[in-house]
């Protein structure tokens, strides 16, 4: 059984009592090398806790002389993001450089001292520090941002170099094969996004009926629909509106018997609920249709609410199922590519393709495609616990390894 010993770090607890305790400036020191003459050309960034190779001639407009301050890296070092520590409380901001490149200078860049010391081991052991919100202590005030300065004095765990060696190629190891599994779970869920899509369009546009004669619509992305069916323009059937300000005196976070009704706005998070105010410009079946922010993306509601931040509204004029205008938005916006503009209007909207179909049939599709969407839905939020679990089993892997809690 393994001995051990406080570690002095409350949020680590006891390590192994072989292993010792040191601050960053005993293991790292703080590189700076600037790209002076744009020597070189490998342009580097960190995304999402792994350094990447990003085109040096697309970087977003940037001038070849704006990368004469970049900082010259090397494999082996660490880089860590500690900007707008304050507001980001989401990125990971640890990563570890796998190639000789060029990296902005904006983010602090870390090499060993000692080359008997494991990169990959102290990269995991900073990356548990991320995890675990270390460095979220720092940048506070107005700076909002960590400096070499901030974290020199930190406390590492440091392993002898043979056990340092072993951590690494067993977390690589076994961090290899939850990355796969993980990797194969998202293609999962794309297969069945993209089936989801498919049906729907398949559906809104051919109708449940495969037996019915079909007629050409005149429109190159439908292509045919049923004999019965018509093409039209979305503003003969709904009338559309904008959601505007509110009085914030009116409105509260949470949900009350004196503020019951929901400010919908066009974000997407939360079903799009901002808070609650104690008046509602809208009731009854509706479509809401995201004008700004992700654009196009339109939700079936059938309670009272007020719009805001020109969240776009279509009431029906005439009878029509709102949730088969739901599913037929969604698809034909796709399909038009229209979210990649940057705003959607209330004439655009109004002059989106629309089918008239038989209210009837409107709803048998609608009926079809909740039942079939609920059944897709279920399967794509199973997968994603299965991917939220594989990410808890790596933190917790990574954390009892680079502490000493399990041993190789």
């Amino acid at each position: 059984m393994t001995r051990m010993k406080e570690s002095g770090i409350d949020w680590i607890g006891q390590i192994p009592e072989e292993w010792e305790v040191a601050k960053v400036n005993h293991i790292f020191e703080e590189h700076k090398q600037k790209n002076r003459g744009n020597k070189e050309k490998n342009l580097l960034s960190l995304s999402y806790g792994r350094i990447i190779r990003k085109s040096i001639d697309s970087s977003f407009g940037l001038l070849p002389e704006s990368f004469d301050t970049y900082n010259i890296i090397q494999r082996g070092d660490i880089v860590l993001r500690l900007t707008d520590l304050q507001n980001d409380k989401r990125s990971l901001r640890v990563g570890l450089a796998r190639e000789n490149g060029i990296i902005t200078s904006a983010y602090l860049t870390l090499r060993l001292k000692n080359l008997e010391s494991n990169d990959s081991y102290m990269y995991y052991l900073l990356h548990t520090y991320d995890i675990c919100k270390v460095f979220y202590n720092f940048g506070g005030g107005v700076r909002q941002g960590g400096t070499w300065s901030d974290i020199y004095k930190m406390e590492l765990l440091i392993p002898p170099c043979n056990e340092q060696q072993k951590i690494a190629d067993y977390l690589d190891k076994k961090i290899a094969q939850l990355d796969r599994a993980k990797r194969l779970l998202e293609k999962q869920i794309q297969k069945l996004k993209d089936y989801r899509a498919s049906l729907i369009y398949e559906t809104v546009t051919k109708g449940l009926d495969k037996t019915v004669p079909m007629k050409d619509s005149g429109i190159d992305w439908i292509g045919q629909v049923p004999e019965g069916w018509g093409v039209s323009r979305l503003k003969y059937f709904f009338d559309i509106y904008a959601g505007g300000d509110i009085d914030e005196r009116n409105t509260v976070d949470e949900y009350s018997e004196n503020h019951p009704y929901p400010v919908i706005s066009n974000s997407l998070e939360n079903e799009g609920i901002l808070g609650y105010t104690n008046n509602f410009r809208f009731q009854g079946d509706c479509v809401t249709v995201t004008g700004r922010g992700d654009v196009g993306k339109a939700v079936y509601r059938n309670i009272k609410f007020y719009p805001v931040v020109r969240l776009l509204v279509c009431t029906p004029k005439i009878q029509v199922d709102c949730r088969f205008a739901t599913y037929w938005i969604n698809s034909a916006i796709i399909e038009k590519n229209q979210t990649a503009v940057s705003q959607l209007t209330i004439q655009m909207l109004g002059e989106l393709i629309f089918t008239n179909v038989p209210y009837v049939e409107q709803k048998k599709i609608a009926d079809f495609l909740d039942k079939k969407t609920v059944q897709i839905d279920k399967l794509i939020q199973i997968k994603n616990q299965q991917i939220k679990n594989i990410n808890k089993q790596r933190q917790t892997l990574i954390y009892d390894y680079v502490t000493g809690k399990r041993r190789v």
